[in-house]
């Protein structure tokens, strides 16, 4: 059997075949060198390396070479801690480098079906020096030298591994961090370790100053890290750039072909025609075409006639923070969708209330109880604007 489809199969069980095969296939349509960057805390390297070892063994096998960073936070012991990792990783046929902070000798190693590890601390973070380095720079500029390292690269996700796993609030996993709207709250919390403050902050760096292409950051355990890698929801904390939205008062102020892209992304088929001339009251749209929201104003409250976020951009916390938006703006609000849709799940949590019918669930959030009967007719009287393929469409 093909070590892709057995790593694969594995992915059934923390998540969806069908999640795992497309993010399997963006990660490999991009060069190697771009896929991510997973730094290896001190704790996990010391009392969890074999964890790290097998998930790296499983990247290698799809193909994908990520950079394993070491020495962010604690430099001391990370020259031993990334010797240890690499033999490790060689006893398992897997083929590992040890490399310098250098964008063009990892893309090298990478681009070659090897796994560079870096190690921050080092004199001058050549190999040669590792058994006798004793220096290290502070954390700043440690972060600094990976922001470089991460632009020359252009990769797209930094994975911060954290034996406790993801951050949490009110004993609680924290899914997703906005680093605009909820930095000053959470750096406030007394629930973060010394150790995930410093993680929050220097993320925040990243981000914002230090990195000018889109990087996504993600906090997990070394148990999920193919959980966070692979399917929408992850499996620990994400940290990103809050998204930038516009408003638009008619689908005419929209480009019609990059709308209909999106659409086809979040439906899986494209929307009919039709769709584009009929009014609406206002569009909420996230930058780039990655997302929108479209209402329709009734006297019943604001009827949200599609909800849609690129497939890519499904596992990056953009559907909650339009809808954060969208909630915040409007108090009523009621929608429709598929019972096949695996949505579904997502709005039962949103709503105050839902009907079902063998055609469509209908989701009301702030309706007052006198309107709900007829906000469920308009709903479902609403003709169809994402023809299906089949007899279960959408």
């Amino acid at each position: 059997m093909d070590p892709a489809d057995i790593v694969l199969r594995f992915l059934e069980s923390v998540g969806k075949r069908s999640e795992a095969e497309f993010y399997l296939s963006l990660f490999r349509a991009e060069p190697k060198e771009q896929f991510a960057a997973i730094s290896v805390d001190a704790n996990v390297a010391r009392h969890a390396t074999e964890a790290v070892v097998l998930h790296l063994r499983f990247l290698s096998q799809l193909g994908l070479s990520p950079v394993v960073v070491l020495g962010l936070f604690e430099p001391t012991d990370a020259p031993d801690h990334g010797a240890r990792i690499r033999r490790r990783l060689e006893r398992e046929g897997v083929q590992a480098e040890l490399v310098a902070d250098d964008a063009a000798a990892i893309t090298r190693a990478a681009r070659a079906g090897s796994i560079p590890i870096l190690t921050f601390g080092l004199p001058d973070n050549r190999p040669e020096t590792i058994a006798t380095a004793k220096q290290a720079p502070a954390v700043d500029e440690r972060f600094a030298k990976l922001g470089q390292l991460l632009t020359g690269l252009a990769t797209r996700k930094l994975l911060f591994l954290h034996r406790p796993g993801g951050l949490r609030q009110r004993g609680a996993l924290l899914p997703i961090v906005n680093l605009t709207a909820d930095y000053s709250s959470l750096l406030s919390s007394k629930e973060l370790s010394p150790k995930e403050r410093a993680m929050v902050v220097q993320s925040r760096r990243l981000v914002y100053e230090l990195v000018p292409h889109k990087l996504l950051v993600a906090i997990t355990s070394p148990l999920n890290l193919l959980r966070e890698l692979f399917t929408v929801k992850g499996a620990g904390t994400l940290l990103r750039r809050g998204a930038l939205l516009s408003r638009h008062s008619t689908l005419a102020e929209l480009d019609p072909d990059r709308l209909r892209q999106l659409l086809a992304s979040a439906f899986g088929r494209p929307p009919a025609d039709a769709f584009f001339s009929r009014p609406v009251s206002q569009v909420y749209l996230v930058e780039n075409y990655r997302g929108a929201a479209i209402l329709i104003h009734t006297e019943l409250g604001q009827y949200m006639s599609k909800f849609a976020v690129d497939r890519e951009a499904q596992g990056e916390g953009l559907g909650r923070e339009l809808w954060d938006q969208l909630a915040a703006e409007h108090s009523s609000l009621f929608w429709r969708a598929r019972p096949q849709n695996p949505i579904c799940e997502w709005y039962g949590k949103l709503a105050d209330g839902i009907h079902r019918s063998p055609d469509w669930i209908v989701f009301w959030r702030g309706i007052p109880t006198a309107y709900i009967p007829a906000c469920i007719e308009y709903a479902i009287r609403q003709p169809i604007d994402i023809p299906p393929l089949g007899p279960d469409g959408a």
